[in-house]
């Protein structure tokens, strides 16, 4: 059953504004920006005055949604006054990089997100957050549905990029039949589904997909988790062209490929010098390990972060995984 939602409390405050900041997730993802730039499109329609903010850039990957070239990531747009500030597709304030900012805004706006993360703080005046979605664009489409407020094809492309992103173009384990149903009437709306395809599924350069066969090569299943984990290290992704992208998309493609195993995880070393875990599962709820390890995410896609660069012990697996077996999954 469909968790009763405030969609009608925050379109009646969308229709008396006349201002409105949208923020997306601190990583920027085809949820988070799928979700920003629809509602970005349906209010700049209304005639509204709207902004886009990211703390970083959108990776280039996502720069065919209509509206990206909008977004900025200049804190001076806090500056401004606004009647209403939305987040998408992040937890709390700190996620999205704005807790600070939101104390510029001249007069205390009314503060709204749309997510669907199961570790997500509730700090919204206005929460409009369902942890059975399968991602923040099905929470979006749902509210566009219920308050019958028509869905163009620059909209339908966002809400789909979305879909796409977050079930692994509806192959894991967070696919809902909201999300199936969502999608069709998505592509019936005029929604882009081969430019979709083209830049999130179709971009892998050779070089891109000799990094993959690294990680593959490497990969270990550890018995006692029934887990398998695999990694990369920082040098590799930064010789890489487009390395960064290329190694976003193994956990799932392996959560989605990998027989008698559950679940996967993939270690990569970041430009400060720590190391970022990225779990996927089928069957189990790896948001409470991630949690403990100070990360986060939803029962089947969740992750943390460790302090300082990979380390293998003498079976070549990563010494992280000592420290997992102390905590259980």
């Amino acid at each position: 059953m469909l968790q009763p939602l405030p969609f009608r409390q925050l379109h009646d405050a969308l229709k008396k504004s006349q201002s409105v900041l949208i923020v997306s997730d601190g990583r920027p993802d085809g949820d988070s920006l799928g979700s920003t730039t629809a509602l970005y499109h349906w209010l700049k329609r209304e005639g509204k005055t709207v902004r886009l903010f990211c703390i970083v850039p959108p990776p280039a990957g996502f720069l065919f949604l209509d509206g990206i070239h909008d977004m900025t990531t200049d804190s001076a747009v806090f500056d401004h006054p606004y009647d209403i500030v939305i987040t998408c597709d992040t937890t709390d304030a700190a996620h999205c990089g704005i807790s600070e900012h939101l104390k510029r805004i001249p007069a205390k706006p009314l503060l709204a997100e749309f997510d669907h993360h199961n570790t997500n703080a509730f700090f919204g005046d206005m929460n409009l957050v369902d942890i059975t979605a399968c991602s923040t664009c099905e929470v979006v489409y749902r509210f566009f549905e219920a308050e019958h407020i028509p869905i163009d094809d620059r909209m339908a492309t966002s809400l789909l990029t979305g879909l796409c992103t977050d079930t692994s173009n509806f192959s894991n384990a967070g696919t809902t039949a909201i999300g199936m149903e969502a999608a069709g009437n998505l592509c019936a709306a005029g929604a882009r589904h081969t430019d979709i395809l083209k830049n999130i599924v179709r971009n892998k350069t050779i070089p891109a997909l000799r990094l993959w066969g690294t990680a593959l090569e490497r990969l270990k299943h550890i018995p006692e988790l029934d887990l398998a984990v695999t990694y990369f290290k920082l040098d590799e992704i930064k010789k890489t062209e487009g390395g960064e992208e290329a190694v976003a998309g193994v956990s799932n493609f392996l959560n989605a490929a990998c027989a008698g195993v559950d679940p996967i995880m993939v270690l990569k070393e970041i430009p400060d010098g720590n190391t970022k875990a990225s779990v996927r599962s089928l069957n189990r709820d790896i948001s409470i390990l991630c949690k403990k390890l100070g990360g986060g995410g939803h029962k089947k896609a969740a992750g943390f972060t460790v302090p300082g660069p990979i380390k293998l012990d003498k079976n070549g697996i990563p010494e992280v995984m000592g420290q997992i077996s102390t905590l259980g999954i």
